[in-house]
């Protein structure tokens, strides 16, 4: 389970690029216009084959916005090759005041409900702490001034996962890739890998609708496809 959860935060935050200084979720994660809804699809490639729709896909992740910019719901499942992870998050509060509560199960075990609230130690850095004092965990997030993601650092017993954002941007100011540079920390395990996406199309809102998921800056093929479909008020 440790192993998953540093990962997820980078699956589903993918290349935020706000517009103003005051913060709300939705700028986060980088979301433009009256947004409503968001649903985002995973899929594989194949070595024949780069997918170029949603039918065989391993993730997906709903979530839901107030007018406002603030999350009230996110669900997720990952039907992974070794485990299949399904989670569903229920936030209160708005702007920087927020808690949530998680209810999520591994591998079709038995539920897991936790309480977590944010704690901002900056005007651009916060920490997502358990309620519970049986949960020994820590994500730490580190904006930009944009309030784009700088660095996430995920802890737990044994275990630490520290990953780092940089964003290339066209001449025209928008976003076109983010590489996620990610050390893993496990016991005395160090390991270290690039996660690329690459924007390969966007809506009138320049949102990004197709994104490229790569192993490294230098790799031509994509290992999997992310589509996202919005709503809006």
């Amino acid at each position: 389970m440790k192993n998953i959860i540093g990962l997820l935060f980078i699956l589903c935050n993918c290349f935020a690029n706000a517009q103003n200084n005051t913060y709300n979720q939705k700028k986060e994660y980088g979301f433009k216009g009256a947004v409503k809804k968001v649903t985002t699809y995973m899929v594989r490639t194949t070595k024949y084959r780069i997918p170029t729709d949603t039918v065989d896909y391993f993730g997906k992740t709903s979530i839901h916005f107030t007018k406002a910019g603030d999350v009230t719901t996110y669900t997720k499942m990952y039907q992974m090759p070794d485990y299949v992870f399904k989670s569903n998050m229920h936030y209160k509060g708005s702007g920087k005041n927020i808690s949530f509560t998680e209810t999520s199960s591994l591998n079709g075990e038995q539920e897991k409900k936790l309480d977590y609230t944010y704690h901002w130690t900056t005007d651009l850095s916060y920490e997502i702490l358990p309620k519970s004092v049986a949960d020994s965990t820590k994500t730490t997030v580190h904006l930009n001034t944009d309030f784009s993601i700088k660095k996430v650092v995920f802890e737990g017993v044994n275990f630490k996962s520290e990953e780092e954002a940089t964003y290339l941007y066209d001449e025209n100011n928008q976003l076109q890739q983010l590489v996620y540079h990610v050390k893993t920390t496990d016991g005395d395990e160090i390991s270290t890998i690039q996660d690329v996406r690459k924007i390969k199309s966007v809506d009138v809102f320049n949102n990004p609708t197709v994104i490229y998921f790569y192993e490294t800056t230098e790799s031509s093929v994509p290992k999997s496809v992310l589509f996202r479909y919005y709503e809006y008020y």
